[in-house]
């Protein structure tokens, strides 16, 4: 039994649903999920009370206070049977792990003080903030918000007005309004991870607390323990998301592989796929890539949290490797998917095929900012020395 099978049959909020309850019910429902493109709000309500996006917020505040490592292997778990619930969760959780690590300590406790509260933000886009002590104007439009159309609070990265850093650079704050002041605009309908609900949102110009607004990329003064370091060290949770997703739903890609080779003997010859040596090549290489691709995150994660443990914050060398691992698991996941496909013959081409789902999602996510582009550069820099720590990284 593995270890992400192991946390998938733990029960987070007894009698709640378990987090294979959960991914299964998304999955028997997956074609509500494609036509909606999002998360229906009883699977989210579900998801909530079973404290899965509470999962990284510390005890202090009501949740979880589960190590990375855990987070991880719960956005696995749910992969294996639905991957745009898996990123919905892991980003929501990531989130909350924001506010609650770095948040105005009574802002955060209202955010959390709703059982079934959730947070979008998105970076896609920028948003226009001035800061007057206590008080805010807050404005902006962003794509790419995960979750929007179940989240209770609703934001974005935005540019302080009139604030400079040294080298000239502006200076930026997250800034974030209950949803019912933000406008969800409904453009999401994309080839793969359909049901994210990554619409764009728009927050038309108003007054909020200045303690709605937070810097993501600095440090926090709030005392959360280890759990400080998932703001002002980068935004790896971000990146160690897609791994997870990408990870389980390789796994599932290639169990429907196996399924598929043991009971598929094609024409003209009628030998079963399982019984053919391209096939039991491309099998043994696909699990060991996904193996591989797990073991990397799950020993960066492990590493991280032990320096968090001690530190509270974590090395640039730490931030590196665990992004490196997360750009490494992305890859190898979507080449387990395509050596699955290819093992399969036609079956992922079929409608609704279990395999072409896969493929989609796959492909999909590996196209995310957080482990190519401009990251891939940053990383490369910050390991070589000729530029400080990235908030990519």
């Amino acid at each position: 039994m593995t270890s992400t099978h192991v946390l998938s049959t733990l029960r987070l909020g007894a009698p709640e649903l378990t987090i294979d309850e959960i991914g299964a019910a998304a999955d028997r429902r997956w074609r509500e999920l494609d036509r909606s493109c999002h998360i229906p709000q009883d699977l989210h309500d579900a998801a909530a009370r079973a404290g899965l996006f509470r999962q990284l917020v510390a005890p202090a505040l009501g949740g979880h206070g589960r190590p990375p490592l855990e987070w991880f292997r719960t956005g696995m778990a749910l992969a294996r049977h639905e991957a745009s619930l898996a990123w919905v969760v892991t980003q929501g959780a990531a989130e909350l792990g924001w506010i609650a690590a770095g948040g105005d300590h009574d802002w955060a406790v209202t955010v959390l003080a709703d059982p079934l509260g959730a947070s979008a933000s998105s970076s896609a886009g920028l948003g226009r903030l001035v800061l007057d002590g206590d008080r805010a104007r807050f404005a902006g439009q962003w794509a790419f918000n995960t979750g929007c159309p179940t989240a209770t609070w609703i934001g974005g990265l935005a540019i302080v007005a009139g604030e400079t850093h040294p080298d000239g650079r502006p200076v930026t704050r997250w800034g974030w309004v209950p949803a019912d002041r933000a406008t969800i605009v409904e453009d999401w309908d994309p080839i793969g991870m359909r049901a994210t609900g990554s619409h764009s949102t728009v927050i038309a110009e108003q007054a909020i607390p200045a303690a709605w607004t937070f810097s993501v990329q600095a440090p926090t003064d709030n005392d959360r323990g280890a759990h400080r370091c998932l703001v002002g060290n980068g935004v790896w949770p971000i990146s160690a998301g897609v791994a997870a997703v990408q990870l389980g739903n390789a796994r599932r890609a290639l169990d429907e592989a196996r399924a598929v080779v043991v009971a598929k003997a094609p024409a003209p010859d009628f030998v079963r796929l399982a019984d053919t040596a391209a096939v039991q090549r491309q099998l043994d290489e696909a699990e060991g890539l996904w193996q591989a691709g797990v073991a990397t995150v799950e020993r960066e994660l492990a590493s991280m949290w032990a320096e968090a443990t001690m530190l509270e914050e974590l090395s640039s060398e730490t931030r590196v490797a665990l992004h490196r691992a997360a750009v490494t698991a992305d890859r190898l996941a979507v080449r387990v998917v395509e050596l699955s496909c290819e093992m399969s013959g036609t079956s992922w081409l079929s409608p609704g095929a279990v395999l072409g789902r896969c493929r989609r999602d796959a492909l999909s996510l590996h196209g995310h900012i957080s482990i190519g582009g401009t990251s891939l550069e940053h990383a490369a820099r910050v390991d070589l020395g000729t530029m400080e720590a990235s908030a990519y990284v």
